[in-house]
């Protein structure tokens, strides 16, 4: 069950756990996969090898911010809930 609030089809932001906000780029994901290794509970890939949200919420916050920090692209941004950027 995904949480997210699909703007676009290359941009996708979602509420992650605690106070985060966790938006996809997807225009620049590659397909890695190490987001989905890392936190498996939020993320996956779609049938085109980009991210997509599973359930962020339910996933973990180090979980979370390690897949971010583990994309190669920086398709995984993360957000405080008033819109300030954590990452990158």
């Amino acid at each position: 069950m995904s949480t997210s609030n699909e703007t676009s089809d290359d941009m996708v932001e979602a509420r992650g756990p605690g106070e985060l906000v966790i938006i996809l780029d997807r225009s620049v994901c590659i397909g890695a996969a190490d987001c989905v290794a890392l936190a498996p509970v939020g993320f996956s890939l779609d049938v085109a090898g980009k991210v997509r949200f599973v359930n962020p919420v339910a996933e973990t916050d180090a979980r979370i911010w390690a897949a971010a920090r583990r994309c190669p692209t920086d398709a995984i941004l993360l957000e405080d809930r008033s819109g300030k950027a954590l990452y990158p």
